[in-house]
């Protein structure tokens, strides 16, 4: 795994939050003598927020009007997408299919991921979340563009280890010259409560940042994501499997998984041969009381993340709170497969037979609940190649069922779930799914779900033909 650490020393830290410490005019007056904000009536935020019927939040709207998309940023995601490629019937930073239809991609880390910018049911583009292209995961890194920025320069200064979803072929993150002088990230901070400036300026430790940020309500979901990583200190499979030795291959890849989520798992027999030997690996004790706490809070600001649940139910599960674990099991089900961080969490050892590790476990626990679901039972009892085909059926046939009884809104959501639950294949499919979200989502005044779904589509088309 690359070292993602930003080469920036501390005393550029406090360089950086004593430039955001003066009043606020202040900060607004450099923006605008640096990048001067068009006050024309044809400014790209209202060009782009015009073409996709949405309404901005306010950092979006400086993002494109003050010209920061231009710059090139000193974190992982660097590169702003030129608002012209936004405007055309078919943007080409658009993955049609892969992405849901509900978002549209703002800032790049030039290896295929993306910071993207969510459209609601209000027609409001505010939520950032981070998008993974190798599967299509994604997880809320902010509630605007901001945000986001802010947790993407100060990750390493909370976890410098982060686990990512795959060994990245380069390394994410710059380590070349210009550190010093990020203009995305002095921007964000611009954009950053006062109090939270000031806080970051005396905190010296990985718990007094995320603390800092936590406090302030800024990226709040992804910093708990990194404290249950560090709270878990998942084990590297690879690691494990080189410790093992000749007996790895007998073993395989899924049962060293299962044991680098939790070490307790490891059969005695085999500790001694992993902590000792020349590849000794030292297994590290997990403080799942810690996950738990911070899963919780997962699961309020964001329910419909299935990693929250997840790993709530996981820690219930350990304490023998069975009938809490089940709960919070089925709570994890219901949500999109593309919401599970499954390999950043090391939940995916799991998945091969029910798709969703929640419904594993149930499995394991009392399969009476899944019995009693229709679609307990669709998502458990298809065989692997027909799974996601059943799931589609499911949702346009409940998606049907809601628009004879005139719930159009609903309709929508099951035509989402249709392609992003676990999803649609093969891609020709996501053809009718996303013509289906288009009209539902304007029969329902959901303008700008309508005009992106579009655009999606559109993007279908033209990149496959579809």
């Amino acid at each position: 795994m690359g070292d993602r650490r930003l080469v920036c020393p501390w005393h550029f830290w406090h360089r950086v939050l004593f430039c955001f410490s003066s009043p606020r005019s202040d900060h607004n007056n450099l923006s605008g003598s640096s990048h001067p904000k068009s006050l024309s009536s044809d400014s790209w935020s209202e060009r782009l927020a015009e073409r996709y019927q949405c309404v901005f939040s306010p950092a979006l709207v400086d993002w494109f009007d003050s010209g920061i998309w231009k710059l090139r940023g000193c974190g992982e995601y660097c590169c702003g997408v030129d608002p012209s490629l936004l405007l055309a019937d078919a943007p080409e930073p658009i993955w049609p299919g892969l992405m849901s239809c509900d978002l549209i991609p703002l800032v790049g880390n030039t290896t295929g991921d993306w910071l993207c910018v969510r459209v609601d049911e209000d027609n409001n583009a505010s939520e950032v979340v981070q998008w993974y292209h190798g599967g299509g995961d994604w997880i809320p890194w902010g509630k605007n563009l901001a945000q986001a920025i802010v947790f993407d320069g100060l990750i390493d200064r909370i976890a410098a280890d982060s686990r990512r979803h795959a060994i990245p072929a380069v390394v994410p993150r710059s380590s070349g010259q210009g550190n010093r002088d990020d203009e995305l990230l002095k921007w964000a901070f611009g954009h950053m409560p006062e109090e939270l400036v000031e806080s970051l300026s005396v905190a010296h430790d990985p718990q007094q940042v995320a603390t800092s940020l936590l406090n302030a309500q800024v990226a709040e979901v992804a910093i708990h994501c990194e404290l249950i990583l560090k709270s878990l200190c998942p084990a590297d499979v690879e690691s494990l499997q080189t410790a093992m030795g000749r007996q790895a291959e007998a073993i395989g890849r899924t049962q060293l998984t299962e044991w680098a989520f939790d070490i307790s798992r490891i059969p005695e027999k085999y500790r001694q041969q992993i902590a000792s030997g020349e590849h000794g690996v030292t297994l590290v004790d997990q403080d799942w009381e810690s996950a738990a706490v911070h899963a919780k809070a997962v699961t309020i600001l964001a329910p419909q993340l299935a990693w929250g649940w997840e790993i709530l139910g996981y820690c219930e599960e350990r304490v023998g709170h069975t009938d809490l674990a089940i709960q919070a099991y089925s709570k994890a089900a219901c949500c999109s497969v593309f919401t599970d961080q499954s390999v950043r969490m090391n939940t995916h050892w799991a998945t091969d037979d029910a798709s969703k590790f929640s419904i594993e476990r149930m499995r394991h626990l009392d399969n009476n609940t899944i019995e009693k679901s229709d679609y307990l039972l669709t998502v458990s009892n298809a065989e692997n190649a027909d799974r996601r085909m059943q799931v589609t059926e499911y949702w346009k046939k409940k998606a049907a069922t809601c628009l004879k009884a005139n719930e159009v809104a609903e309709a929508c959501e099951c035509y989402m779930a249709a392609g992003w639950d676990l999803g649609a294949g093969p891609i020709t499919v996501y053809g009718e799914i996303l013509e289906r979200v288009h009209q539902t989502a304007a029969q329902c005044g959901q303008k700008a779900r309508a005009e992106l779904a579009a655009t999606h589509r559109r993007c279908l088309s033209d990149r496959y033909g579809i």
